[in-house]
């Protein structure tokens, strides 16, 4: 218990410091409304897009992080504050020990720590906390597995690559994750992940890798090509419903959230067959189609064609905008995007979805992190590389586009790790959003996001088991 409250002190710092304040912050303003409101101003303050300091001079520069520091120490102070109030001496502070154990209910949480000293998986169920180690999960073994995964998913869509060969470097990389991780913590969950049996749905297991560990596809990990029946196929796919979460905090925060029956919220499709300096995405424009017939009061933002010229058309109303988008947003149960994603390996925060006005105003991580929406539910990334961690030295900050949208208030994120098909994509939408209906078209259950996208990529990967790249990239994260 001490290695993973450690654990959670030492990950995800700057998003563990905007859910601690955000999950107390509503009980916080009916009873001290004027410590609620200047502490929302300083997190409004202190959350301004780094973008803003680009090109300023050096003292200015300068005059502007003593000014973060001189916010950042009242903050502190204010914090001392509110935790001496009456029911708030806990306000913003880490998960107790009970508090870690309580987010187990629903299924074990796995969090990995991969290190020269020892790897293990810690290993959280409603029984305690329990570790299991992991000898062959040793750093350099990961590190060499991660840069060939993503140089085999490089070369299976490279025109002049060998890609049957990159499909067999990507199976083998998963099945090395099936023996170095994946596989033994499944077996030492036992009883916390019993079988399957009599149609019973497949139990849930957060996954919440953290390092170099969170950017392969643990969901994934297995001997695919090989039988997957039996009492224990060699997948985890076949075994398990997976999720993930950058801690068991960021876990709590989002189901703490109620939103309100989606039923009585609009949905929001956003979509970019068209892309100004970019390449069109041919099947966006059918993504959009297929997704609208089973959604509930859908609302479309959708890029017009370009005039003859090549010129991108001037917004409208209906143009999607970063500003018509956050205007959107707080009305919506459930956001679909189905557009060009970047990961800014520079500056994770400033990973985006490209909208219509991406070269002035990016639809950031940043961007969205501040935003705090009481009636998200689901927001479906049909994008590339939305849950990439990007940069080497931040992965253990989970700073991307699908992390930035939980932040925000959605309790369920679909992403992707690296770049997907857009003619694949559209199909796995679709059989997505029908397996979360329930009775009529546009009757939906967000809550079981985490099966449905289960039975899509299992049903995909059923048909295209050599070819993992197509596939394996789509995640759930949340609750």
């Amino acid at each position: 218990m001490r290695a993973l409250t450690l654990a959670e002190a030492g990950r995800a710092v700057l998003l563990s410091q905007a859910l601690g304040t955000r999950s107390d912050l509503t009980e916080l303003r009916d009873r001290h409304p004027a410590l609620a409101r200047r502490l929302s101003e300083l997190q409004e303050l202190l959350d301004q897009d780094s973008a803003a300091t680009a090109g300023i001079g050096a003292g200015q520069a300068m005059r502007m992080g003593q000014e973060r520091q001189r916010l950042a120490a009242e903050l502190e102070d204010l914090l001392v504050r509110v935790r001496a109030c009456a029911g708030f001496a806990s306000f913003g502070l880490p998960p107790s020990p009970d508090d870690l154990l309580a987010e187990a209910v629903h299924g074990p949480v796995v969090t990995f720590n991969v290190s020269h000293y020892r790897s293990d998986a810690l290993l959280l169920t409603r029984d305690g906390i329990d570790f299991h180690p992991l000898p062959k999960l040793t750093p350099e073994a990961l590190a060499d597995r991660v840069v060939a995964f993503y140089r085999a998913l490089n070369e299976a869509t490279a025109p002049n690559a060998d890609r049957v060969a990159a499909q067999q470097t990507v199976r083998e990389i998963l099945e090395w994750l099936w023996d170095a991780a994946a596989g033994p913590v499944l077996t030492a969950l036992g009883e916390a992940i019993p079988d399957a049996r009599d149609g019973q749905p497949l139990p849930r297991v957060w996954w919440a890798p953290g390092g170099l560990l969170g950017l392969l596809p643990l969901h994934a990990a297995g001997f695919h090509t090989a039988s997957h029946t039996g009492a224990n196929p060699l997948t985890v796919m076949d075994r398990v419903i997976s999720s993930y979460t950058p801690t068991v905090r960021a876990l709590s925060h989002t189901r703490s959230r109620q939103p309100r029956p989606v039923d009585y919220s609009q949905s929001l499709i956003v979509a970019m067959p068209t892309t100004p300096d970019n390449t069109p995405l041919r099947h966006v424009t059918e993504e959009a189609l297929r997704v609208r017939n089973l959604l509930h009061c859908p609302v479309q933002l959708v890029e017009s064609a370009p005039i003859p010229d090549g010129t991108p058309p001037p917004p409208s109303i209906g143009t999607p905008t970063t500003s018509t988008v956050l205007a959107r947003l707080p009305a919506c149960g459930i956001a679909h995007f189905a557009c060009h994603g970047i990961s800014d390996r520079t500056d994770p925060s400033f990973s985006r979805l490209l909208l219509h006005d991406h070269a002035t105003t990016p639809l950031t991580v940043s961007a969205l992190s501040r935003a705090n929406l009481d009636h998200a539910q689901l927001a479906y990334l049909s994008a590339c590389n939305t849950a990439d961690p990007g940069r080497g030295d931040l992965l253990d900050e989970a700073i991307h586009l699908t992390s930035a949208f939980q932040l925000a208030g959605f309790r369920h994120v679909i992403g992707t790790l690296w770049p997907i098909k857009d003619h694949l994509a559209a199909e796995i939408a679709e059989s997505f959003y029908t397996h979360l209906t329930v009775g009529q078209p546009g009757s939906l259950d967000p809550d079981q996001s985490a099966t449905a996208l289960h039975k899509t990529i299992r049903a995909v990967r059923d048909r295209y088991p050599a070819t993992p790249s197509l596939w394996a990239a789509h995640l759930h994260v949340g609750a």
